[in-house]
Parts: structure tokens; sequence; C-alpha cells
């Protein structure tokens, strides 16, 4: 099932964001492909934004939590990539995710951003291959797909400052994941903002 810009877009928002994607072809948009953090996953990540609230980081926002499967490139074609997304989804099932801890990363004594990890299945190997063949990019270095939910970036001044604190929090985070979307990253001076051009429900999984 192929869904244009998330589920609760009214027709007529529909239609004038799908006359806008028409027109794309015009300036490059830089894009990538995630899987949306589904409602259990966030109020998990809410939940433990509660219990760290005084931690000196800046929390993503809920609706912008994902794990991303296809790093940022620039495409003219958005259209194209959200049918490569529609085919792709059809070929798998839903999936069950587990998180296991939350920490700094990716470099500990100088993170970037906290985020919650796992054991990554060959779901998402398999996954990416499929998307990088349909989207005609470049294979990306050989390397093991990290699972891993961004849930908040950390300051330039407070990296050192967080490295120290060697955060390690075990949580049993599980989650079922529904759908790929296609994102597009605007760059801004506080940080990345993102939206939705497209989503594409993964096959529905007769166990869930």
């Amino acid at each position: 099932m192929f869904v244009h810009f998330g589920m609760q877009a009214t027709e007529k928002e529909e239609n004038i964001i799908n006359g806008q994607l028409n027109r794309m072809g015009t300036a490059a948009r830089r894009v990538f492909v995630g899987i949306p953090a589904g409602e259990e996953l966030v109020e998990q990540v809410l939940e433990f934004r509660k219990r760290y609230s005084d931690l000196h980081v800046r929390w993503i926002k809920p609706e912008n939590l994902h794990l991303t499967i296809i790093p940022p490139w620039q495409t003219d074609m958005p259209e194209n990539a959200c049918g490569a997304l529609r085919d792709t989804a059809d070929l798998f099932p839903q999936s069950d995710v587990l998180f296991t801890t939350v920490s700094p990363g990716p470099v500990v004594a100088r993170p970037r951003l906290l985020w919650a990890t796992g054991p990554a299945a060959p779901f998402f190997e398999i996954l990416r291959s499929e998307l990088i063949g349909r989207l005609s990019l470049a294979p990306t270095e050989e390397r093991m797909f990290l699972m891993h939910l961004t849930i908040a970036r950390i300051k330039f001044d407070d990296r050192l400052d967080v490295g120290w604190m060697k955060l390690q929090v075990p949580v049993l985070w599980k989650a079922c994941l529904r759908r790929l979307s296609l994102y597009e990253s605007i760059l801004k001076p506080d940080g990345a903002e993102y939206r939705v051009l497209c989503e594409a429900l993964f096959a529905l999984n007769t166990d869930h």
C-alpha cells in the first residue's frame, strides 16, 4: 500500500503537495529513506526523556524520530524514489525490533548524539540492498548495518561533559516497523528539519 505525504493529510492538502512534488524537477532535493518510529516506540522515548530531563542535549521532536536506512543524497526526481519505496515495501513484511541500550555516539569520548541501539536483524541488510538497487544509487561501503534511533543531539560545547558521563542505559524498547518513508532533509542553523514526501506500507504481517 502506498501513502503520499502521511495518512493524516486532508484531500486538499494532499492535492497541493502532490502538485508541488510534480514540479520538483526544477531543483535538487536532499532526501533520505527511513523508517519512522511508531507510536509505541515514541512513547518509550518520551518516558526516557522524562527520566533524563537534566541531560544537556537537544531532544529530537517525536514526529522526527526514525531509523535511517539510506543516508541523504541529492535528487531532482523524488517521485521516482517514491515509486521505488512502494515497490520495495511490497516485498517485505512488517518487522519487530528490540532496542537494548541508550548511549552517546558515534564516538563515545566526544559524542554528537544520543542514540538507542540493538541487534540488527538480517531484514535491514536485505532491505538496504534492495533499495540501493531500485534507487540506482552507488553501493555503500561494506559494513554491517547498525540499527540505531537517534533520540537527541549534543551541542558542541557539551560533548566532552556528556562523554565523561559514560552513559550506558539498558532498555527494552520493543516496536513493530510498519512503513518506509522518503524524507526531505532541510538544513537549518539550529539543525535539520525533516519533511515526509511519501510513505509506503510494508506488507501486512499476520502475526500482528
